[in-house]
This record gives structure tokens, C-alpha cells and sequence, in this order.
């Protein structure tokens, strides 16, 4: 099958959605299909794609409103024969149009969150230019099917699976910060992500864990506001920004324990990683967290939101490590075994016959 996914996002933006879209597209290739990545020009998402040798296109595509990029999308689909096209909802408009101007009926759109704005609007593309979706948390699929997308079969939960690299050896972060102790987080340094709460959290805990080292691997946009706000908090020296990084694996193994402060997730793909290899999280109670963390069996979840709950888990922690230490050992079991990019594949591949089946 010629599979085209199209994901467009700012060319220095890559986070889970976007490592989602590579591996998906590297494991379907590897499976035998010709897989094509659609994005912006220059992004990091086709660098990646790239480098993973994975053939891409560009597609620019800006807002619902765009004639000529739904005509460049259509020929390429023409040109390359296209089976299906896998696209994100924020670029359904665009390139759901495209596949239907060239006839290409087999669209899926990857929903890693529920919409929160325009959400009749989002319904009702998904409706009118795609045969299904496919979200990682069965919340989600709750939230579509309560807003009558509700056809069996239609919005189908596919579990985000794991790259694991157990051959990669871990991060000594000893060489860089002496007698720190290491809190890994790992996401694009926006909002939604939490480091604001979590910056404030460090403010608590200045005084009783001056030892403690947040080391936080990605970009975005809040870069410079986060690092004001760690000056005028007095803790600029307990937390590092390394901007982002292809592979966070090495740091994830040598970080004591791994915080995912996020106010809004699907299926968290960074604490995934983590309890893979067997460190203690804790994270924030966000969509997707009770499913990937067995109702809080393997990991400590918390508010959102919440600066005090940030550090009484932190000082938890750093009191008494060993319970939560044995929640990651547990976890690294049971994430394997739940989470594998190999029945992710089998299952897009199966949801791809279905829909090929129907048009």
C-alpha cells in the first residue's frame, strides 16, 4: 500500500505527535508499504523523517482556507498513486480535500487529544472528508462517539507504541552537574506543558532540596518567559534547558526520577518512555495517564496544575525513594508488553484494510 502521512507543524516544533508520525511511518515502511511524510519545508518533523530514511514531501499549510496546497496534495496523490492518506485533524481541511479532489477516498486522522476549540467544526470534517480516527486513550474515543461519531469502528483506539534502545548506554549527568541529583522532564516548552507550575514548585522546594537538578530536553516558543521566570524566583540555578534533543533515551536512563507536570495530554509519550525502563515517575493526572499507568499502580499521578503537589512529590520522593522506585520496576513490565510499536503497526495496517475495504 502507497501510504501518505501529512502533518504540517512550525519547523522547530517536535514533540510526541510528531515522533508518533515518524514511527508510525518508519515502522509501516518496515512492514513492507511506501511511506511518504508530508510537512513543512526546512521542519524538524521531515529532518527526522529523513534521517530515519523515510521519503518526505513539502506541504505548507497554513490555515483551513488553502485552494492551492489542496491541488499540490492532490497531484502528488495522483502522481504517486496514493492508497490512503493518514493526517492530523488540524489538517483535515486541506488535505482531506486534496485526497478527494484526486479520488483518494482511504483518509485517517490521528487525534492525540480531543479538539478544544471549533469542535462542530472538527465533527463535522471528520464526518464529510474521513472513513476514521485514530486516538490513543479510550477517553478520547468516548469524547467522539458522545458527539455522534459514533459508526462501530470508526474512531479506534491504537495504543502509541515503543522504540526501545536498550543497547543505548545511559546520560552521565555527573560530568555536568557534580553532586546534582536529576529530575528529567521532557516536552516543548510551551504552556501546556506545565513548566510554569513546575517552576514555582522548585520555589517550595529551594530550601530543603538545594541538590535537586530539573534538566527539561525540548523547545518551543516559552523559552525566554520560563527563564525570567526562574530569575525572579530564585531558581534559575535548579533548572537547565537543553533545548531539544532527536533522542532523549540516554538522558532518560540516567536521570533518579522522571516529572510530567503537562495540563493537557492524550497519551503521554514521554512518561511512557520513562516507565519502559524501569524509573520512577510522576506525572500529572492528564487524559491518558490512568491508562498508561494501570490507575496509578506504576507511578505517582497528581493534580494539574499545582505547584504544591509538584513538590510534596518531589519531597516525597527524596525522603523515601524505594516505593516509588519499585513502581517503575513494575511498570517497565508491564509498559512493554502493553505499549509495542510492533502491534501499533498491526493494528494501523489492519484499520487501513478495513477502511481500503469500504471505499
Amino acid at each position: 500500500m502507497r501510504i501518505l502521512f501529512i502533518h504540517t507543524i512550525g519547523k522547530k516544533k517536535y514533540g510526541g505527535g510528531e515522533r508518533w508520525v515518524v514511527r508510525a511511518a518508519e515502522g509501516l515502511k518496515q512492514a513492507g508499504h511506501l511511506v511518504t511524510v508530508g510537512g513543512w519545508k526546512g521542519s524538524l518533523l521531515l529532518k527526522e523523517a529523513e534521517r530515519c530514511g523515510l521519503q518526505t514531501a513539502c506541504f505548507n499549510i497554513f490555515s483551513d482556507i488553502s485552494p492551492w496546497q489542496a491541488l499540490r496534495i492532490a497531484w502528488f496523490i495522483r502522481k504517486n498513486n496514493i492508497d490512503a492518506v493518514i493526517t492530523k485533524r488540524r489538517d483535515l481541511a486541506v488535505a482531506g480535500m486534496g485526497a478527494k479532489i484526486a479520488g483518494c477516498k482511504n483518509v485517517l486522522v490521528r487525534s492525540g487529544s480531543p479538539p478544544q476549540r471549533s469542535i462542530a467544526k472538527h465533527i463535522f470534517l471528520m464526518k464529510n472528508l474521513s472513513l476514521g480516527i485514530i486516538t490513543n486513550t479510550r477517553s478520547i474515543q468516548e469524547f467522539y462517539h458522545q458527539r455522534g461519531l459514533d459508526k462501530p469502528g470508526f474512531v479506534r483506539v491504537i495504543y502509541n507504541g515503543l522504540q526501545l534502545h536498550d543497547d543505548i548506554p545511559s546520560y552521565n549527568f555527573a560530568d555536568r552537574f557534580p553532586g546534582r541529583r536529576i529530575i528529567l522532564s521532557v516536552g516543548r516548552v510551551v504552556h501546556a506543558k506545565g513548566y510554569f507550575y513546575l517552576l514555582d514548585a522548585l520555589a517550595l522546594l529551594k530550601e530543603q532540596l538545594k541538590e535537586i537538578m530539573v534538566f527539561v530536553i525540548g523547545d518551543g516558543k516559552d523559552l525566554s518567559k520560563l527563564q525570567k521566570r526562574a530569575l525572579e524566583l530564585g531558581v534559575s540555578d535548579m533548572i537547565w534547558f537543553e533545548g531539544y534533543q532527536p533522542n532523549p533515551v540516554p538522558y532518560i536512563k540516567g536521570c533518579e526520577l522522571f516529572l510530567h507536570p503537562s495540563l493537557y495530554e492524550g497519551m503521554p509519550n514521554a512518561p511512557m518512555e520513562a516507565l519502559a525502563y524501569g524509573k520512577p515517575v510522576i506525572m500529572t493526572r492528564v487524559n491518558g495517564a490512568d491508562e498508561l499507568t494501570g490507575n496509578g499502580e506504576y507511578a505517582q499521578l497528581i493534580r494539574e496544575a499545582d505547584p504544591s503537589a509538584i513538590a510534596s512529590a518531589v519531597m516525597e520522593f527524596f525522603s523515601n525513594p524505594l516505593p516509588l522506585k519499585e513502581k517503575g520496576l513494575a511498570a517497565k513490565e508491564y509498559v512493554r508488553k502493553r505499549f509495542t510499536k510492533e502491534v501499533m503497526i498491526k493494528e494501523i495496517e489492519a484499520f487501513l484494510m478495513d477502511t481500503e475495504n469500504i471505499r
